[in-house]
């Protein structure tokens, strides 16, 4: 047995309908029965569905009667809280009343508009599951079955399946007869103030898309000011990676240029080394060929031990420009040596050891206080 979830509407008469001192309409018409209805298909075609009177007189479909609204013409579908306050213009006040096959309930209708102009059958709107069994019922054959029917609401229309007897009844001068309906027109108001004639069916659809174009206006607006507040979160992202950015090329170029500079002192360093024929110099470190130099001019028995970087440093640039211990222990060996020389050589160049002796002595001794300060 297979069912499927549908809404439906149905419409009976309105009758003996009075108008309250205050202009309400009240009355407790018959809203529905049971029995076969005939309905159209979405292709155009027919199907006859079985509304069974346990169906439509059960308890708790009765209870979804009551605090329902009555809108004018079934255009608007389902009635909810988000369009009720566009389209409502009565209320059910009771649970439908079950009376042999047929369900009244009481009801007001409060819109001077619909009660004098208005459609004047009524027609209920409602959800149901429909067993799609088919069947007789009183010698009529059915497609279908209607069960587990949901009242939304109750709607106003010009025609419904109960015929011409389906009308509204009132007395005297308020009485509106059925071949004036088509006539009655309404007046539905553009937002650049013209207006216009419509049928009420077309006025309550032009109403309910007012409030649908209200709605997505309001959403658009919403979605606007997140849209402006992303954008503003984009662009101050993009200010501080600019200015990462630029950072970043700041400290690229001076590692660059500290690169540069040391590239450059370790080339000189290496031609100090070079000078002072210092093997293996590619291989040392800066300051094992700082050392290297000092002991290859001072000897091997001049201490570093112990000693502060800033002291080799001293000692570096005092002995970088001179020469290897080598070179002077031949100089004194021509000096001391007989026939190495004249003797006026020889003095010249005792005198002028012993004069670059002296002055090594004061640069070491300046050396060494600077560095164990």
């Amino acid at each position: 047995m297979k069912t499927q979830n549908v809404f439906r509407s149905d419409a009976v008469l309105l009758d003996k309908a009075v108008v309250t001192d205050e202009g309400f309409l009240r009355d407790s018409p018959v809203v529905t029965r049971a029995g076969v209805f005939l309905y159209q298909n979405p292709d155009g075609t027919q199907r006859r569905e079985f509304r069974p009177p346990e169906e439509v007189l059960r308890a708790d479909s009765l209870a979804t009667y009551k605090g329902k609204p009555i809108v004018v013409t079934h255009a608007g579908g389902l009635v909810n809280a988000k369009n009720a306050k566009h389209r409502a213009i009565g209320t059910m006040l009771s649970d439908g009343i079950a009376e042999h096959d047929h369900v009244r309930v009481d009801l007001v209708i409060y819109d001077e508009q619909a009660i004098k102009e208005g459609p004047r059958e009524l027609s209920l709107g409602y959800t149901l599951d429909l067993e799609l069994t088919p069947g007789e019922y009183n010698g009529e054959h059915y497609d279908c079955i209607q069960k587990n029917i949901r009242v939304n609401h109750l709607a106003l229309v010009n025609k419904a399946r109960a015929g011409s007897i389906a009308r509204l009844n009132l007395d005297g001068d308020e009485i509106i007869e059925e071949e004036r309906m088509d006539s009655k027109m309404v007046k539905i108001r553009l937002d650049n103030g013209l207006e216009y004639d419509a049928a009420p069916e077309v006025a309550v659809a032009f109403n309910e898309l007012k409030e649908k174009f209200s709605q997505a206006s309001q959403r658009a607006d919403g979605i606007q000011k997140q849209l402006d507040t992303v954008t503003a979160e984009r662009d101050s992202l993009k200010a501080k990676v600019d200015a990462h950015a630029a950072e970043l090329d700041k400290v690229r170029k001076d590692a660059a240029d500290r690169m540069n500079e040391a590239v450059k002192a370790r080339v000189e360093l290496l031609k100090v080394a070079g000078a002072h024929r210092i093997d293996g110099a590619e291989q040392m470190t800066d300051k094992d060929i700082k050392a290297a130099v000092i002991k290859a001019v001072r000897g091997d028995a001049f201490s570093l031990e112990g000693k502060s970087d800033a002291y080799i440093d001293a000692a570096f640039d005092l002995a970088k420009g001179e020469t290897r211990m080598d070179g002077i222990r031949q100089q004194r060996k021509e000096v001391n040596e007989p026939g190495t020389g004249s003797r006026e050589t020889r003095a010249d160049s005792s005198a002028s050891s012993a004069e670059a002796r002296q002055k090594m002595i004061e640069r070491m001794q300046k050396a060494h206080m600077e560095g164990g300060k």
